[in-house]
């Protein structure tokens, strides 16, 4: 990749991004498939370590992108109402280090 130009090295970077992510989109959407290969990615230390790593920055990344609360509260019970009362002004607190 050193003798390839820049927007090469974009391109080829970009595609085996979206290549890797649709095949783990693949397997995740296989349960039994997915359980094999987590069983079988310990065999290797090198790559066990990337894919804690992916998993865990993945996880990050869906929790930061969560759709926002539903709006209509009146389909929620009154329980569910004050738990989602109080999330909401805990959330809207500003945190002090």
């Amino acid at each position: 990749m050193a003798s390839l130009p820049w927007k090469a090295k974009q391109r080829l970077r970009q595609l085996l991004k979206s290549t890797a992510l649709r095949a783990i989109s693949f397997i995740i959407a296989r349960p039994r498939l997915d359980d094999f290969l987590r069983r079988q990615v310990y065999r290797f230390p090198g790559i066990a370590g990337r894919m804690r790593a992916a998993v865990a920055h993945s996880r990050r990344s869906n929790w930061q992108t969560l759709p926002p609360v539903l709006s209509d509260e009146a389909e929620l019970s009154d329980d569910a109402r004050l738990i989602l009362q109080d999330l909401t002004r805990a959330a809207d607190r500003v945190r002090t280090p």
